[in-house]
């Protein structure tokens, strides 16, 4: 049998677990709240230049589609008319509201706008050339020749997509 000492122990014992268990301590302390904070800065600061530049390499690889998407419009315009519609600044020529629609044309994801650059050859084109242009770009060199590398040979010089006399970047369709 158990002796009163050692049963009022054995309670004392008790009584002091039960009362540090049914009261935890509330809340969090300031360092734990700085760590966290801390973390998830940290995590930003890693995060946000990914998120950045995928944001970007969306946007490049969305004006790349749309030239391919624009220059077979054009090619097929040419083909059911017998040429390329009339030279237009910052609009959709007409007669190609069937293979373009208007609000694709108006906005370019890279900044600016869309230009088509009807040829001498056409419907009173002006360019020895047809293409469609950046025009007004805000887009940087580097930007600009990830562009040409994922369209054709990453030379702004050379190639189907390049940088034209009049200072504008264009995908040439023909010469």
């Amino acid at each position: 049998m158990r002796s009163k000492t050692s049963q009022d122990a054995a309670h004392l014992f008790k009584t002091a677990k039960n009362t540090a268990c049914s009261n935890p301590r509330q809340g969090f302390t300031l360092v734990e709240i700085m760590i966290v904070v801390a973390i998830i800065g940290l995590l930003s600061v890693l995060a946000i230049p990914s998120f950045i530049k995928a944001r970007q390499e969306s946007r490049i690889s969305s004006v790349a589609n749309d030239l391919r998407i624009f220059g077979d419009a054009f090619n097929l315009y040419s083909i059911n008319n017998g040429l390329y519609p009339v030279d237009t600044h910052n609009t959709l020529p007409p007669g190609m509201e069937e293979y373009i629609k208007q609000q694709q044309w108006d906005s370019c994801p890279m900044g600016g706008h869309y230009n088509w650059e009807g040829p001498s050859w056409g419907e009173g084109g002006s360019y020895a050339y047809a293409g469609i242009a950046l025009w007004n770009t805000p887009a940087n060199q580097r930007d600009l020749t990830r562009l040409d590398e994922r369209i054709d040979d990453g030379d702004l010089s050379t190639g189907n997509f390049r940088l034209m006399s009049n200072s504008r970047y264009t995908y040439v369709l023909e010469e």
